[in-house]
């Protein structure tokens, strides 16, 4: 009995934290994400990459237009489509 207990509270235990990691970090974080229809902000009020490297701690180890399309999220509730970020980094760095 006593060992069935414990498998339970194992199973429990093991439960729980694969429920919690499979949410994605919006969900964890209680973010509200914003509606695809919005219009995102004109380019000048996008933050400014040109002097970032891709890949590195400063990025968080993203891409440049992954990094773009998080900053953006958290500074304004809207996800930047890729092709969207990868133009505006483009536009930013001359590449």
């Amino acid at each position: 009995m006593v060992k069935l207990a414990w498998r339970l509270v194992v199973l429990a235990v093991v439960a729980s934290a694969v429920a919690f990691a499979a949410q994605p970090a919006a969900a964890q974080n209680q973010v509200q994400v914003a509606q695809v229809d919005e219009q995102p902000a004109a380019t000048g009020e996008y933050p400014n990459l040109s002097g970032v490297r891709a890949f590195s701690a400063e990025t968080n180890y993203m891409s440049l237009p992954g990094y773009l399309r998080w900053m953006v999220f958290r500074e304004q509730s809207v996800w930047l489509s890729v092709p969207e970020a990868k133009r505006i980094v483009a536009e930013q760095t001359g590449g």
